[in-house]
């Protein structure tokens, strides 16, 4: 491939950006067109594991980072009324030496504002108001039309998430599964709630039905939260539909007492349905291939859905811009690195789901013994974790 390779990237969420930088930093030319007028995001934090930290850091971007993020001591999955911990993995003191690399919990519009800075300084054009609806690709070249505009590339990416344009024209309508779940996000300042409110760790407290996600963002000045309800029906899309708070105060009514003193001080949250499909059998065709949540959603109770589309973003600039074979192998050879890997990771994701939300008493009672053998056997535990957190793709 040649220095001036050029990219179209539809989409310029977390995905679409990582990928215009590793592209960029490999040489190419790129242009990444955003449907939304001016990037901003509703207040909501994204964790970041080992294996996305790494490629952050490959990509220059772990100093920043650091400053605006926050290292949670453990990950902790609580007794939804209690709030005792049943089963802590401890994190910041094991998690560098086991996996060379931090844990990191970040505001979503950190992350995206340091991506967005990164993505300019490496040359990238990033074209606002500019939704991609379709394209067309000849032999040598992809078009698309953005906005009022055409532009032409040697390849198109489209990495505009779960209701992506791009696989629909590349593949079709493919109906989304509501899972019967919905989620509330919001954050509130620290400085509202008594000190140490919020045990310093990736919080999940387990109920019937539902589970609660708390932990802290901005360098420890906000906590976000995460809360998940199982409904029979949902018909909107979206995450920035407004939530009620009311309704999430009363949904967790009865729940932990600092879960209730948290959302006394919340004054807004979001509200957004949880949707699934099956893993595709392509994702690319001739110049133009997917990636992220375009090619694979992934539900939130792994934590992994914005990591797996960082991953995919390394490792298709990789080979895209490897100049000693084709772009069909190049592109083969990413869905044949990737898709086992996001296709185990949509697995753990649902089987999660299912696991925090157990109803009947015996089946909760069952999970209260499964964490208690893996914290006695806390070596078992972790080799469990290394599928997810010890991959680098940097370096395999």
């Amino acid at each position: 491939m040649g220095d001036r390779t050029h990219i179209l990237i539809s989409g310029g969420g977390i995905g679409g950006l990582t990928a215009a930088i590793a592209l960029a930093q490999r040489g190419a030319k790129v242009d990444v067109f955003e449907k939304a007028p001016k990037f901003e995001e509703i207040g909501a934090g994204i964790q970041l594991g080992p294996n996305a930290m790494h490629v952050l850091s490959a990509l220059g971007l772990e100093k920043n980072l650091k400053k605006l993020g926050f290292e949670p001591a453990a990950a902790t999955l609580r007794d939804y009324k209690s709030g005792k911990p049943e089963l802590r993995t401890r994190l910041k003191s094991v998690f560098k030496d086991r996996y060379r690399q931090i844990y990191l919990n970040i505001h979503r519009a950190d992350l995206h504002l340091i991506l967005q800075e990164a993505a300019l300084k490496e040359g990238v054009k990033i074209h606002m108001d500019a939704p991609v609806n379709s394209y067309w690709q000849s032999v040598d070249h992809v078009m698309i039309e953005a906005g009022e505009n055409a532009f032409n590339g040697d390849f198109l990416i489209g990495a505009d998430g779960i209701h992506s344009k791009i696989r629909e024209t590349m593949q079709g309508e493919h109906k989304l599964k509501f899972t019967g779940h919905v989620a509330w996000r919001g954050t509130v300042p620290t400085h509202r709630l008594p000190r140490k409110l919020i045990p310093p760790e990736a919080n999940v407290w387990l109920g019937p039905g539902r589970h609660f996600v708390a932990y802290y963002v901005n360098g420890g000045d906000k906590v976000n939260f995460v809360a998940v309800e199982e409904r029979d029906s949902w018909a909107e899309a979206g995450w920035n539909i407004k939530g009620n708070v009311g309704d999430v105060r009363a949904a967790f009514t009865g729940w932990d007492e600092r879960i209730g003193r948290l959302l006394r001080e919340c004054k807004e949250c979001y509200l957004w349905g949880l949707f699934d499909r099956e893993p595709l059998e392509t994702w690319s065709s001739g110049r133009v291939t997917l990636l992220g949540d375009a090619c694979h959603p992934m539900l939130p109770f792994m934590a992994q859905g914005a990591a797996m589309a960082i991953e995919d973003s390394y490792v298709l600039a990789k080979h895209l811009m490897d100049r000693d074979r084709g772009f069909e192998t190049a592109l083969e050879r990413y869905e044949e690195d990737r898709k086992p890997r996001t296709t185990m990771m949509q697995k753990i994701s649902r089987e999660n789901g299912e696991l925090y939300h157990r109803k009947p008493l015996g089946d909760r009672i069952q999970r209260k013994m499964m964490f208690k053998a893996a914290s006695i056997v806390t070596l078992a535990a972790y080799g469990k974790l290394d599928r997810v957190y010890g991959v680098n793709v940097t370096k395999d």
